[in-house]
């Protein structure tokens, strides 16, 4: 039996924006360094990992994240073998070599709701952060930079400010590698 091809091209649009509302686009994350490291990172033993925020009025749900971008750094550094030592900023009386400072300047939030409701057409998820890296001993500042990570565009099962912040963690390990 043969279809029309009006039928036949709905079809495949239907498809197509079904594969589009359901897949999206892969998140993604990426880091320019302002200020290039003047030591490498595989002299430092330990290191401290404090996150904090530069927004104007930060909610709680962005205190979550702040958290959830410090726990995901570490367990990956951790994971990677970066440091002998690995100390987050709650452990304050911790004598680390290296100070990593990850400050949240801006967040694009997409939660669960909106992403479920409105898929694709929500938008991405996105943050963007300032990266420093400090000699604990001295106080001086070895590198700096900016991150930014975004979620993924489009899918009903993610998409979300959880994402972005994964990205921004998985950026910040990436630079510590790159310079050990």
């Amino acid at each position: 039996m043969k279809r029309p091809i009006a039928t036949s091209l709905v079809l495949i649009a239907f498809c197509s924006l079904t594969v589009l509302f359901a897949a999206g686009c892969a998140s993604t994350g990426n880091s320019t360094l302002d200020q290039p490291l003047s030591a490498n990172l595989s002299q430092f033993k330990s290191a401290i990992v404090e996150t904090k925020s530069d927004l104007p009025s930060p909610t709680e749900q962005q205190a979550e994240f702040l958290e959830q971008l410090q726990i995901r750094i570490i367990v990956k550094l951790r994971a990677a073998k970066a440091f002998e030592k690995i100390y987050s900023q709650a452990e304050t009386d911790s004598h680390s070599d290296l100070r990593i400072t990850v400050t949240i300047t801006k967040i694009r939030d997409v939660d669960n709701f909106n992403r479920i409701m409105w898929g694709a057409m929500a938008g991405q998820a996105r943050t963007e952060a300032i990266i420093a890296f400090t000699e604990q001993t001295t106080g001086k500042l070895i590198g700096s930079g900016k991150i930014e990570g975004k979620s993924s565009n489009g899918t009903v099962f993610s998409g979300t400010t959880s994402e972005a912040v994964d990205r921004v963690a998985d950026e910040v390990v990436k630079l510590v590698l790159q310079h050990l």
